[in-house]
């Protein structure tokens, strides 16, 4: 018997994105270049440096291939189908809508972490039973493309895939879902939302069928669903590849370990004699409706700004990241994000927003609390981001971090005005998981 897959056995995504056309096309040509200088690049460094290391443009093109030959093969095919046309901007919760097919599995899914995760709680509350395992898998690939960046805008299912469904949206406990599932409840095929997905791609996890959808009335522009096949290991990077096409920001990494590597840089174009400016020229712009009412409001309240910062927090267990890794993680969450480097001005009278070329904004680490437990950590860290903000010429952002005996809080906050493009919880999630890739990794104690 064949051993199940694993996530080092998935092929690795390099995903890459331009200003423009031009500019995406010889992005390509320079990352294969180096690939071919470099044949014993190890691709998991490649992959996660060009996630976690660029700003995001929105031309996109990304390759999936095994090794450093294929993969600047690919990149290097001109022939290759491209869009030139930049990807939606996509607003947060505006994600794929998964179906999840409640067909019996045939093959064993690819173990990852959260697949496991739900088979063992299938085997202690459904005694292992076939219907019960496909309702495990279905919800721990869910779980996993969560992880991923991939927040879906509605998760439905067919079969027992409406059970596994109803789990992963919180309806019901996954103990209660396999439980029923065991007992031979029949899953009752799910209607498609009534609105929010139009437009929307689908996204089907299960064993391929040609009638997956045959239940659903899908719009007619979802009638091409993308795939994910348990077992089938190339179904997932192919998947979190075009995603990332389509301007979903989603880890392009797979979630697989890396170290950041030196790779070619964005060609930037010099604007011809007369040619027109280029669209990130204008140093300025006006304040939106939005952000002038906030702002006013603001300043005539004289420091009400700390009751608009919507901060969030989390507690991590462990000891915390050095300041230097968190700096750094901080200052490329500010990078991907340019709605996190702007901040107001006044020159001549008249108030502005302006997006700063590089990160300005750094963490503000508090005093350790050698006694804090995870509750008064996250408080301590959630008050101190929540102070007022002095909203002339400074970021419009802070970041707060405290370390306790065995946990360390992080809270982020955003000016409210920023929240309209930006959802801070998805900002302290990725925030997080770059604290991890920029921390170093933790060497093992002499015996």
């Amino acid at each position: 018997m064949n051993r199940p897959l694993t996530l080092t056995d998935l092929p690795r995504v390099l995903a890459v994105s331009a200003r423009d056309p031009e500019s995406l096309a010889e992005t390509r040509a320079r990352l294969a270049g180096w690939l071919e200088n470099t044949p014993d690049a190890d691709l998991d460094d490649v992959a996660l440096t060009l996630g976690t290391g660029r700003e995001r443009f929105p031309c996109r093109y990304a390759v999936t291939g095994d090794s450093a030959a294929e993969a600047a093969a690919l990149l290097a095919d001109v022939g290759a189908p491209a869009d030139p046309d930049p990807a939606p901007v996509r607003a947060p919760g505006d994600g794929p809508l998964l179906l999840l097919d409640g067909t019996a599995l045939a093959s064993a899914s690819v173990d990852l972490p959260e697949v496991a995760d739900a088979l063992r709680l299938a085997r202690e509350h459904a005694d292992d039973v076939e219907a019960a395992r496909t309702v495990a898998v279905l919800y721990g690939l869910t779980a996993w493309l969560r992880a991923r960046g991939v927040t879906p805008c509605a998760v439905r299912g067919t079969g027992v895939g409406a059970l596994a469904a109803a789990a992963a949206r919180g309806d019901l406990a996954l103990p209660d879902a396999l439980s029923a599932a065991a007992a031979g409840t029949p899953g009752t095929d799910e209607d498609l939302p009534e609105e929010g997905h139009t437009g929307a791609p689908v996204v089907v996890i299960g064993a391929p069928r040609p009638d997956a959808l045959d239940p659903l009335a899908l719009d007619p522009l979802t009638l091409d669903p993308l795939t994910l096949d348990p077992a089938d290991g190339t179904t997932y990077a192919r998947l979190l590849a075009e995603l990332w096409r389509r301007g979903y920001e989603v880890d392009t990494s797979l979630g697989r370990p890396g170290r950041r590597v030196r790779l070619p840089g964005h060609p930037f174009r010099r604007r011809e004699p007369g040619g027109p400016a280029p669209a990130d020229a204008a140093p300025t712009r006006p304040l939106t409706p939005y952000e002038q009412r906030w702002l006013f409001y603001d300043l005539v309240r004289h420091g009400s700004s700390g009751d608009h910062n919507a901060a969030v927090a989390t507690v991590v267990p462990g000891p915390p990241p050095a300041p230097d890794a968190l700096s750094a993680a901080f200052a490329e969450l500010q990078r991907r994000h340019p709605a996190l480097r702007t901040v107001f001005s006044e020159p001549g009278g008249r108030w502005l927003a302006r997006t700063l070329p590089t990160p300005d904004a750094r963490p503000a680490p508090l005093v350790p609390d050698p006694d804090g437990g995870p509750e008064r950590l996250r408080e301590a860290v959630l008050d101190a981001a929540r102070q007022p903000l002095p909203l002339r010429d400074t970021p419009l952002v802070r970041c707060c971090s405290r370390g306790g005996p065995a946990h360390w809080a992080l809270a982020l906050a955003v000016y409210e005005p920023l929240t309209a493009t930006l959802d801070p919880r998805r900002l302290l999630d990725e925030l997080v998981g770059l604290v991890g890739a920029y921390a170093p990794p933790t060497q093992p104690q002499p015996a």
